[in-house]
């Protein structure tokens, strides 16, 4: 009988869950940063005074998920208000520090940090469609450290034939179905802006 260890989810031993190509996720030379760069980063991120906020702030939520000022962003954007008002707490997302598209080199380190400082990780998903399938992407491939702290509120249709339409994206649903397994009951459905809320809620 082949060996087949390998493709045991729940083995500690490896770097990621499930059968997934690693050259698919974010390469740690993406990590590394030129002077000009570090200074950039520094610049937009610790002179900041949301930066000094979330520094204080006793909980720290990162919400990631779809941008925009509509639809899936707006949503988003309420689930990270929704758990900034909470006492002692703060939630942001990497947009907040005004990284545009021509810095796209400077989006993981920047991510990373912003990860690294968050006690709760907070994916607020859809759809597969926008550039938060680059960060599920980047949780994937850093879930052994991100896993205790990783919460996912999805979306549910009300048909399968929905559920594929909006979700049918090959690698990103790869790296959910691992996340989703990573996080357990951390993984919170909702249907409606209202489900949504109560799904906030759920997180402590």
């Amino acid at each position: 009988m082949p060996d087949d260890s390998s493709a045991d989810t729940g083995n500690e031993e490896s770097a990621y869950i499930g059968d997934i190509d690693s050259d698919a996720v974010v390469d740690e030379a993406q990590l590394q940063l030129t002077p000009h760069q570090h200074e950039q980063l520094k610049t937009q991120l610790h002179g900041s005074s949301q930066f000094d906020e979330i520094k204080r702030a006793d909980t720290r939520y990162l919400v990631v998920g779809r941008g925009g000022e509509e639809g899936p962003g707006k949503r988003r954007l309420e689930v990270c208000e929704q758990l900034d008002d909470r006492r002692g707490a703060a939630g942001y997302r990497l947009e907040d520090f005004g990284f545009t598209t021509d810095e796209i080199d400077l989006w993981a380190p920047a991510f990373d940090l912003l990860a690294a400082m968050a006690s709760h990780i907070v994916g607020v998903l859809e759809d597969f469609d926008g550039g938060h399938v680059w960060e599920l992407g980047y949780l994937y491939h850093q879930q052994r450290h991100v896993r205790d702290r990783l919460w996912l509120l999805k979306r549910l249709y009300e048909s399968e034939t929905e559920m594929r339409r909006q979700y049918d994206n090959g690698m990103a649903a790869s790296h959910l179905a691992a996340l989703e397994e990573a996080a357990g009951d951390r993984v919170i459905g909702w249907g409606d802006e209202a489900s949504l809320r109560d799904a906030v809620e759920g997180i402590p």
